[in-house]
Formats: C-alpha cells, structure tokens, sequence
C-alpha cells in the first residue's frame, strides 16, 4: 500500500482514529475520504466508523465534546470549534421491516425500502451494506493499512467503475438516492457504470420520488458547493434522472441559457480547484439563474445583464424559485442568490464598487463578476479594476479540511428530528460562504 496516504490525512483525524484504537475500538477512516485520497484529490471532510458505539466513543472522548444525533441513524458528533467530526458504528444490513413500522407518508414506497438503520455489525457487515464499491473502501493510519472487504474497490476505483454491492435493482429500491449517488460518480470523477448498475440506475430513476424532499434539497446543496455542479448535472439529464430531481430546469436544459449557465458554473469550478475560487452556495444558485434572467427580464444576450426597476428582485427570486423546484433552498441562500444578481449591473458598469467592498456577498458577487468577463464581458484589466474586499486581503482565505456538521444521509426517508438537525447545519454552512465540503454522505 502507497506510503503517501498518511501524509494527506488531518493529524487530528489519526489522532480520533488513535484514541478509539488504544480504547480496543477497531476504527478506520471510511468513505468518500479515502475514495479521494486514492484518486490523489485532497479530502474536504472524514467520515469515522467504529466497532465502538455511540455512548462508548462518548467515553472515549469524555474530555471533548461530543453529542448523540438522530434516531434512525445514530452516530457520534465530535465537535472542535467550529469542526465537527461524525464518527458512526459498524453497521449491518437491517432485517426486513414490518410494514406497520413505515412512515404513514410512505406507505406506498418500494418494499424493500429502509427506514431504520440501527442494527450494529462488523466492519466485514458495514463494508457490504454500503453502496458502491469505491465508497466501501477503508483505511486504517494508525497501521499505515487499506481494507477492502468486496475485494473490487481498489480496482474499480483504478478503472473509474461505478459498482453496486450485491443487487443493484434491491440495493436502489432500499434506497432511492443511492441512484443519484451513482450518476453524480459519472458526472464528478467520469465513471462509467457496471452494465448491471447501469441497467438497474434507468430503471429505478422514478424512485426518487419516495425519498424526503428534506434530504433531496441537502443533496442539491452538496451538488451546488461542488467544484463539478455543471458536470454533475450533465449527467443528471443524460440519464434522464434531471427530469425526476429538478424537472423545472430539465425542461429548459437545451436552451441556450442552460449552456451559458454551465460553461459558468464550469470556469467556477475550475478556480475553486487551483483555490482562487470560493465554493459558494449562493453563487453558483445565482450562475444557475443569470442566464434566464437575462433572456426574461433583460431581453439580453448573454452578458447583456437588465435594467434595475421597482420589483426586480421579486422577479430575479421567482426565477431562483421556479429552477429549483420542487427543491428547496433555505430563505439565505436565495436571498444571497438576488443579491449577487443585482450586484453584477455595478460591476459591469464599474459604479460605486469601493462603497460596496466592505458589504456581506461583495466577495462572491466579484468572483461571479470575474467569471462573466472572462466568457462574456471582456473588459480589459476587470480584475485588477475591482477592489478586494474589505475584509479580506488577496485571494479567498481557505477553510481548514472540514470535519462538517449536519446528519449523514444513510439510507431510506430522514426522520423529522433528523431532518431539523441537519437543515440547521446546511444554513449555517450556506451563511458563512466559506470553501466548503463538495459531497459527503455516509454512502459516499
């Protein structure tokens, strides 16, 4: 195994992993984080599994702060200032659930769907009760060692594969959003599909129709603040998923407008890679939006912006409002989104930016500002015409790696409690517009 791997991990995370170890705890680094580390991108955030369960990890770190989250999915957050690390137990795949035991509101989902996920297992149990291959790969620093319990990870990782464990039409059926999870590794890292998992993935698009609109709004969130939005969409409507997710925006995906909002979003994700670029929530909702608000209420080719009048912002929000439905943003990052929006007349025309520098949003409304120069405005020296933040100096201050709050999707319909808990930590991510995580879910 490369001797690298340990270099590119938060100390502080071997150190979590290293304390549930000496406790006698089996514990590895799970997840998209180490899918990330192999692929020799830099991790945003770590997902911890542990033999070890919610009250004894509290043991554990009884010198730290630590709180017991939700009720279908329990797990440990271990919070660091203003970090949080999840930290779950091995899990095992449930027995089948009596139909009493499903939600009222989803008595009509799949069979097989599920919707408590609480029964502890093995590492070996948690491994093959996730959902692709590439996501069941473990990692354990402390010995410098990978674990790769399907025996297909590591190569279908190498091989860009996107592999279901066991089934794939049962594996989607117990979980609607694992069929967005498949396409969003097409669109993010161009995996192709296993032929099994791919036949299964058109088949079950419909699905998703049975999954929270709670969960499936913090999945657009995650697929916003990625650096591969754009890309991800893409694939979304290829395989027909866009018309189930965001069927508004899927009606009008070959329009012109659609195609300037994605060569956008791709010049975003660009910057936010070579970290000249802000992973912004808001911005990219306003990239989504500019292009159509232009040709509806500007009447404008691409670049050509409109003219402020009385209400404009009511118009830009139902423009907002109408791409993403039936999803929905929190009111801040719509809020954010209109603004951005109406900065962009004074950058363009380069009015009273200096009285504006030291405003909440100027920073993200530059960026956007930049970015439309370059593919449309071409005015010389934009860049260096704009003045920097005020509370700021020079390029974004970058986040340490996130260990993020908010609840891990898991499997099935989100439980109300679990839902309050991880909304509250998609607003606050989406208020401080910092760089923040790409994706991360348990699966992932």
């Amino acid at each position: 195994m490369p001797k690298f791997l340990k270099n590119k991990i938060d100390p502080y995370i071997i150190d979590v992993i290293g304390r549930l170890r000496s406790a006698g705890y089996e514990t590895y680094l799970v997840g998209g984080a180490v899918r990330d580390i192999l692929l020799d991108r830099v991790p945003k955030d770590y997902d911890v599994s542990t033999a070890a369960t919610p009250e004894e990890v509290r043991r554990v770190f009884r010198d730290r702060h630590t709180l017991i989250i939700g009720r279908r999915f329990r797990l440990v957050h271990l919070i660091r200032g203003r970090d949080v690390t999840e930290i779950s137990t091995f899990r095992k795949r449930p027995e089948q659930e009596d139909q009493a035991d499903r939600p009222k509101r989803c008595e009509n989902a799949p069979e097989n769907m599920i919707f408590h996920d609480n029964a502890f297992g093995t590492s070996r149990d948690d491994a093959f009760r996730r959902d692709f291959t590439v996501n069941a790969i473990f990692y354990d620093p402390i010995d410098d060692k990978l674990v790769d319990h399907t025996g297909l990870g590591v190569s279908d990782l190498r091989d860009g594969i996107v592999r279901t464990i066991g089934d794939p039409a049962l594996r989607f059926e117990e979980d609607p959003v694992r069929v967005l999870r498949a396409i969003k590794l097409v669109g993010q890292y161009g995996f192709t599909m296993e032929p099994e998992t791919g036949k299964a993935v058109r088949a079950s698009l419909d699905l998703i129709l049975h999954a929270s609109p709670s969960r499936l709004s913090l999945e657009l969130e995650k697929i916003l603040r990625n650096s591969y939005t754009g890309a991800i969409l893409k694939a979304f409507h290829e395989y027909g998923f866009l018309k189930y997710f965001l069927p508004e925006l899927d009606a009008v995906f070959e329009t012109p407008q659609t195609d300037y909002a994605l060569q956008l979003l791709a010049l975003r994700g660009e910057r936010i890679r070579s970290g000249i670029f802000r992973a912004s929530l808001s911005t990219a909702v306003a990239m989504v939006a500019l292009p159509f608000a232009e040709a509806e209420i500007g009447q404008t080719e691409r670049g050509g912006l409109w003219e402020y009048y009385m209400g404009v912002e009511s118009d830009l929000r139902h423009i907002i409002l109408r791409l993403f439905h039936p999803l929905v943003l929190t009111h801040r990052t719509t809020s954010d989104a209109v603004n951005n929006l109406l900065m962009q007349i004074r950058f363009k025309t380069h009015r009273r930016l200096h009285s504006f520098a030291d405003r909440k949003g100027y920073p993200g409304a530059r960026e956007f500002a930049i970015i439309q120069n370059i593919l449309a405005w071409h005015i010389p020296d934009f860049e260096d015409s704009c003045p920097l933040p005020v509370r700021s100096s020079g390029a974004p201050k970058k986040r340490r790696r996130g260990h993020r709050g908010g609840r891990r999707g898991g499997n099935g319909n989100a439980d109300p409690a679990q839902d309050a808990q991880t909304v509250h930590a998609a607003a606050q991510a989406a208020e401080s517009e910092s760089v923040t995580e790409s994706e991360r879910d348990f699966n992932e």
